[in-house]
């Protein structure tokens, strides 16, 4: 009797490890295109660089604002460590990456003039969105397109979903990449390491633990 529990055991794993062997692919890529989403392309009063990744997301934000979906680019102020501060001391560094932001759209074509840059410095998304609605709210927009990596999408769409007011709205736009377009992103270091980062961090969203975990 008690080898034949062992051999239950034994049956059970085993077809646990084939399952997972023939499963996971499908399961991985449903995990990744999980964390992707994408509102319909529509008229703006601004476009919204979410910080990080420049110039990538940049480059999309321009072509938005040359479609003449709005007339105007908003950049934030993310906070800039100290191992950046020292090199922007040191002359070894020129810009900031909110300078970095805003030449890129420069490249990109986007006037100066049609950039709108915000002073108060952000570190994470969770603080950078309501410091973007509270900028629009106090010029009078009504509408924002927020302009993100693909696989970092979801997690703004929960993030504003919180925030969001009567009078302002905003929608999504992903910026798609090897991460998002690959068959097999988890053979990737990168890409791997970025869908696990956004899964931590809508999960410290649903615990609300996201400030302890910068």
């Amino acid at each position: 009797m008690r080898y034949r529990w062992l051999l239950v055991v034994l049956v059970a794993v085993l077809a646990v490890v084939v399952l997972g062997l023939v499963l996971h692919r499908p399961l991985l890529r449903a995990a990744g295109r999980a964390l992707i989403v994408e509102d319909p392309r529509r008229p703006a009063d601004a476009i919204v660089v979410v910080a990080g990744y420049t110039p990538t997301r940049e480059e999309v934000a321009a072509s938005l604002f040359r479609e003449g979906l709005a007339p105007r680019i908003l950049v934030s102020r993310q906070l800039v460590p100290p191992r950046v501060k020292r090199l922007l001391e040191m002359g070894i560094r020129r810009l900031d990456f909110q300078g970095e932001s805003v030449t890129a759209l420069e490249q990109f074509g986007v006037p100066r003039e049609a950039i709108v840059t915000l002073d108060q410095p952000v570190e994470i998304t969770e603080t950078e969105l309501p410091v973007v609605a509270a900028a629009a709210r106090a010029r009078g927009w009504h509408r924002l397109i927020l302009v993100t990596s693909a696989q970092h999408t979801r997690r703004v769409k929960v993030i504003w979903s919180r925030l969001a007011k009567p009078g302002l709205e905003a929608w999504v736009v992903a910026v798609n990449d090897e991460c998002s377009l690959s068959p097999a992103w988890w053979r990737l270091r990168r890409c791997s390491e970025a869908v696990l980062h956004e899964y931590l961090g809508l999960s410290a969203l649903y615990l609300h633990t996201s400030r302890l975990m910068r």
